[in-house]
């Protein structure tokens, strides 16, 4: 029985660790949520891919457009309502949302800081089950993406959230995210200005390119009037492997070895 050479198996090896990678299936892994502070998030350095802001008082908003968003970047798409009502809008109201983003890569701005958004929700408010989602859509079949949504609400004492991919388990949370700071305890967002805000952090991964990853968030509550919960900021950023730049390291060197043996 005739045996591989050394630098022939490696080849092949490596050949067959490349072809893994690429059939690697869809999966969602949520990585937390948490309460966003009071400060600048760096959108240019959180969303290498693609990154999105809204703070408009535009009603409704047409298409969801961003007001601002990565020059270049096509992995976001524009907001839209969910719950029956596809329209969104932004509000006049003063106070935003508690955090700040700054950019050096936008379209409609090249550079700046967007202080205390306003984000964008539902045109229907105060009705259960209203809200607004965004897709991210992961170009790369095979490759891990982390993608960040800055949240907030008014008036509504829960959001429910999901996270979705073909060929993937779904992220679901009928409770997530409540008001810290009296008196609204308990309410997602309460009645304070500027609204309390949370962010959500996912590790997506795509078995098909171009295959899209949904954020759906909802009203789960009814605490009072006018009651929304609404979208500030995305990112989205691929990965890093350093188990594939080792194994394309692998491969240069076995190309290499063999073609020394080759030329003995």
């Amino acid at each position: 029985m005739k045996t591989l050479k050394p630098s022939i198996a490696l080849f092949t090896f490596c050949l067959l660790a490349s072809g893994l990678q690429i059939a690697s299936a869809a999966a969602i892994s949520f990585v937390g949520r948490t309460d966003a502070a009071t400060g600048v998030y760096d959108l240019t350095a959180l969303g290498t891919t693609d990154w999105a802001y809204w703070s408009t008082a535009d009603n409704p908003i047409v298409g969801g457009v961003a007001t601002n968003e990565m020059s270049g970047g096509t992995s976001i798409s524009g907001a839209s309502g969910t719950g029956g009502v596809t329209s969104v809008r932004g509000t006049g109201s003063s106070g935003g949302t508690v955090a700040d983003f700054s950019y050096t890569n936008g379209t409609s701005t090249a550079s700046g800081t967007a202080f205390n958004p306003n984000g964008v929700f539902n045109t229907d408010l105060s009705g259960p089950g209203k809200g607004v989602e965004l897709g991210f859509t992961l170009a790369d079949a095979g490759q891990w993406y982390t993608v960040n949504i800055w949240t907030a609400g008014f008036a509504t004492q829960f959001a429910q959230v999901t996270g979705s991919l073909d060929g993937a388990t779904s992220y679901t949370n009928t409770s997530g995210g409540y008001e810290t700071v009296s008196p609204n305890e308990g309410n997602y967002g309460g009645y304070n200005t500027p609204k309390e805000q949370y962010q959500y952090t996912f590790n997506v991964l795509a078995d098909s390119a171009n295959d899209v990853f949904n954020f759906d968030i909802r009203t789960a509550g009814s605490t009072g009037g006018s009651r929304h919960v609404l979208i500030t900021a995305a990112s989205i950023s691929a990965i890093p492997e350093p188990s594939s730049l080792a194994l394309a390291s692998l491969v240069v060197v076995g190309f290499t070895v063999f073609g020394r043996r080759r030329l003995k």
